[in-house]
């Protein structure tokens, strides 16, 4: 028998006790499973968008090249933009409350988050497609640099509306 299993069983025997042990640590466990599920989704995403960063700093690496001032300044602030996304995507908040906390955070409000988290996807999947048509385009990338721009921006106000997915707030 490989150790690790034999450790991960005397872990898993563990929690076993725990959970018929003491009150409360059942719920608690399934809670930090939902928790660690949506944090494992978030920084997929999270991923996924550094990837369509990546693509949008070789834009930026084609016109300082090209030393074209103008287009590699508009480029850097979609850039800090699409950076500030990134990282509050990957460390957004995910409806903690420790087992000891007062405040206390439903698997229902858990499962909401989740699926707010889910749909998030799809507004990656559109960025992305923004970061796409701005890469294939050729020098003249105003209008799709501007329509990233505002993608990023409504990437952000889902952001902002997540916050109220974890108060509950509609």
């Amino acid at each position: 028998m490989d150790v690790r299993d034999d450790v991960a069983g005397k872990r898993r025997g563990i929690i076993d006790w725990l959970m018929k042990n003491i009150p409360g640590y059942r719920g608690y466990k399934e809670k930090e499973t939902r928790r660690e599920a949506d944090k494992i989704l978030r920084e997929r995403l999270a991923q996924r968008l550094k990837a369509g960063k990546s693509k949008l700093e070789d834009v930026r690496d084609r016109f300082a090249q090209a030393a074209n001032i103008d287009r590699l300044d508009d480029v850097d602030r979609v850039d800090l933009i699409f950076e500030n996304v990134v990282d509050r995507l990957g460390f957004a908040s995910y409806g903690y409350a420790g087992f000891f906390d007062a405040a206390r955070v439903d698997e229902e409000a858990l499962d909401r988050l989740y699926e707010y988290d889910e749909g998030l996807a799809t507004a990656v999947d559109g960025v992305l497609a923004k970061v796409d048509a701005l890469a294939a385009a050729g020098d003249d990338i105003t209008k799709p640099l501007e329509e990233l721009k505002q993608e990023l921006r409504g990437f952000e106000a889902k952001l902002d509306e997540r916050q109220n997915v974890i108060l509950g707030v509609s």
